[in-house]
């Protein structure tokens, strides 16, 4: 048996060195190529860490969630920001009355900063400012919202209102 073994050991070894042999050019002057290899062309994937979130700010859960129509009664309930559907391919929009609470956070973001929301009809995550507007009170139109991911909204005065445009962070996306 350890013969047998030997001598197949053996007969592989020579096919080897025979396959290896005649595999040659037999000259030492390179192949001309036709262009560069796969190998000199391939690339590799770059990986990247992904950007951690900005410090949020603030964070708050949505209380409710409402259609426009019926947003005054359930933001009158003062028990926290809602979230108000105003339309397809509109931005959210979060709203809390200025003295149940919207006026003790909503006006002290700036541009750059980031919250944290969650709750129902969000997507829980971390926003970050992108614009910051001011509305007539009872005169500002969906049209006039930015065109963001989310759109903060209270009263600042009896005449105007602050909007604030934001989108969910992307850890993938550089700010």
């Amino acid at each position: 048996m350890k013969r047998m073994l030997a001598a197949l050991v053996a007969v592989a070894t020579v096919a080897l060195g025979v396959t290896l042999l005649s595999s040659g050019s037999g000259s030492d002057t390179p192949v001309a190529s036709s262009g560069p290899s796969a190998l000199q062309t391939a690339s590799l994937d770059q990986v990247s860490k992904p950007i951690p979130p900005p410090k949020a700010k603030f964070v708050r859960a949505i209380y409710a969630t409402s259609s426009l129509e019926r947003s005054e009664l359930m933001l009158d309930f003062c028990k926290g920001p809602i979230a108000v559907f105003v339309g397809d391919h509109r931005p959210r929009l979060i709203a809390e009355h200025d003295y149940c609470g919207g006026l003790a956070w909503i006006p002290k973001l700036g541009k750059g900063d980031a919250i944290k929301l969650s709750g129902d009809g969000v997507q829980d995550g971390t926003y970050v400012v992108k614009t910051i507007g001011h509305g007539v009170r009872n005169a500002t139109k969906v049209r006039d919202l930015p065109d963001t991911d989310i759109v903060l909204q209270t009263c600042v005065s009896h005449n105007t209102m602050v909007l604030v445009g934001m989108d969910l962070f992307d850890p993938t996306t550089p700010s």
